[in-house]
């Protein structure tokens, strides 16, 4: 039987209040958030999610002794007043620790080309420039424009709220902080600043092997976030990523709510066009003036809302818009310590030189990489389609707890994009009960994948005690996310719009056309643990009347001029 690291708890029978203040549905970063933001203004929140334990993407799991993360390998943005930071204090009271990763943070070894990714922009750009010493010029161009984008995100943000001032504020910040190019696709971008295409995958693949996608799709300003978001380094959390949800539950608890695991929402209940609470899927009533779905816009919109019975339809809000690519992630148990087997703190990324070539080329049915072997499931010789990239991460040697709670073991995670349609014929199978076929594939996947891992990390050759490997269908299971995705919707140029007219992910907004119906997480604004909680806060400060709002932002200035409770960093 599968043991978790258990956070949250299953309600008794009859536990569940038939009211509360608001009601969460998804435990993700972006659903505490938001849960955390009601709760800290008095207000008593329920938070309902199917998994058997709470964090979505941020919660770790147990098998036979070892323990893994799924989904955060390194967070920036934590130094001292920086928003992260700001808002992890106030969410936690300080109670969430986080430990630096060091410097280097990230490693790219592209074609075998090694390049390291030193903490801070100085350094960056030094380091660009004593390799690529004749393209100076493009280098200062592009970390200039970098800089230039640094308010490109909370102009966007801003820009998701109602209300006339919010909007009126959003119009100027973007008018005076949004660039022309930052809308662009990245790599239209950089070519136009650097020549050397050595340079450019140096410059490009990071974003793409963070974001999922093509640069020639990303808009170049989520490149620029990215160099932002890590300027100051990178951190991983202290006692591994469960420690994220377990930190968030407890001021939900304190205001009266719980977070309730393994209790799916079936629906969500309206009263005409106003949302007033949810079914459970044993068909339990809550009733709430607030409702949040941090379960994805998909579920939210085609699953949880019901289909409307007038005549004319109501407009789709996620018409046009992309699912993004889904993953693989092979999950590894190692006999032997961190420091014995050589593994990084830092994040390894792996290609064969061209980032984009896999999601140029549609995928390809997910080979993972460049060589001449047979296809994973058939196909002849020499068919293989181009790599996704591979993205190595080893939480054993980035929390300073590990040794001490798991001595002589490591646990690491190899995670690599896959076609949207390798999994396909599968779907609608069952957990422990898929087809042969399904098994024999995941087998030749997870064969590539460790000998890639020998081949960059020899130190763990022989030394692999356990391996399981997660596919698109496991990430539907688990996290309800339709296809897989690891960041729900695609966040590319056409979401964002080109910057004279808006982006079609602009009807996503946290207040939705349903009163007291509003949409947190990821599909709000950006991907990733960032991009959650930040979508966690905006559906915050939409559901809060005028008085929860000024309290909102008056404990998130507290928290960010170090006049509320904070705990340090572990050197």
């Amino acid at each position: 039987m599968t043991r978790g690291v258990l956070v949250g708890r299953r309600p008794a029978p009859g536990e569940v209040a038939d009211a509360y203040d608001a009601v969460v549905i998804g435990s993700g970063a972006g659903g505490l958030t938001t849960a955390v933001c009601l709760a800290r203004q008095g207000r008593r929140v329920a938070v309902f999610e199917q998994h058997y334990t709470a964090g979505g993407y941020t919660h770790a799991y147990r098998r036979r002794g070892w323990e893994w993360d799924v989904g955060i390998h390194y967070v920036g943005q934590l130094a001292p007043r920086e928003p992260v930071r700001v808002l992890s204090d106030y969410l936690t009271g300080g109670a969430l620790r986080w430990a630096p990763l060091g410097d280097p943070y990230d490693e790219y070894r592209l074609a075998g080309e090694v390049h390291r990714a030193p903490v801070g922009f100085d350094a960056h750009r030094a380091g660009l420039i004593a390799r690529f010493p004749a393209e100076r010029a493009g280098i200062e161009a592009l970390f200039r424009l970098i800089a230039r984008c640094r308010a490109v995100l909370p102009a966007l943000a801003l820009g998701r709220l109602s209300g006339p001032v919010a909007r009126r504020l959003a119009r100027l910040l973007r008018a005076a902080a949004v660039p022309p190019e930052a809308l662009r696709p990245a790599r239209e971008v950089v070519a136009g600043l650097v020549r050397d295409e050595r340079l450019r995958q140096a410059v490009l693949t990071p974003s793409v092997l963070l974001l999922a996608d093509s640069s020639s799709r990303l808009p170049f300003f989520l490149l620029a976030v990215l160099f932002e978001h890590f300027r100051t380094g990178a951190w991983y959390p202290v006692g591994g990523s469960a420690a994220i949800a377990r930190a968030l539950a407890e001021p939900v608890r304190a205001a009266g709510g719980e977070v309730f695991v393994r209790t799916s929402v079936a629906r969500i209940t309206l009263d005409g066009t106003r949302a007033t609470g949810v079914v459970l899927a044993d068909g339990t009533r809550v009733r709430a003036p607030v409702v949040v779905s941090a379960a994805g816009a998909h579920h939210t919109y085609r699953t949880l809302l019901p289909r409307p019975s007038g005549a004319a339809p109501e407009p789709d809000p996620l018409e046009g818009l992309r699912n993004g690519y889904p993953f693989v992630l092979l999950f590894l148990g190692l006999d032997g310590d961190p420091a014995e087997l050589g593994l990084p703190r830092h994040n390894l990324m792996v290609t064969d030189g061209d980032c984009d070539a896999f999601f140029d080329a549609g995928a390809g049915k997910g080979v993972l990489d460049g060589g001449t072997g047979p296809a994973p499931g058939g196909g002849p010789a020499g068919s293989a389609a181009p790599t996704s990239g591979l993205f190595l991460s080893f939480s054993c040697a980035k929390d300073p707890t590990w040794t001490a709670r798991h001595p002589g073991r490591s646990t690491g995670e190899i995670l690599a994009y896959v076609d949207p349609e390798l999994f396909a014929p599968f779907r609608g199978s069952r957990w422990r009960d898929r087809d042969p076929e399904y098994l024999a594939l995941k087998a030749a996947l997870t064969e590539r994948l460790l000998d890639r891992l020998y081949r960059e990390l020899p130190r763990t050759r022989g030394r692999v005690a356990y391996h399981e490997l997660g596919t698109p269908l496991t990430a539907e299971h688990f996290a309800g996310w339709p296809g897989g995705s690891l960041y729900g919707l695609a966040k590319d140029v056409a979401a964002f719009g080109d910057g004279h007219g808006p982006g079609l992910a602009d009807r996503l907004r946290p207040r939705t056309a349903h009163d007291g119906l509003y949409l947190s997480g990821q599909d709000v604004l950006a991907g990733g643990f960032m991009g959650a909680v930040t979508g966690g806060l905006l559906a915050a400060h939409e559901a809060l009347d005028r008085r929860g709002r000024a309290r909102l932002w008056t404990g998130l200035l507290a928290s960010a001029t170090g006049r509320s409770r904070g705990a340090s960093d572990l050197a």
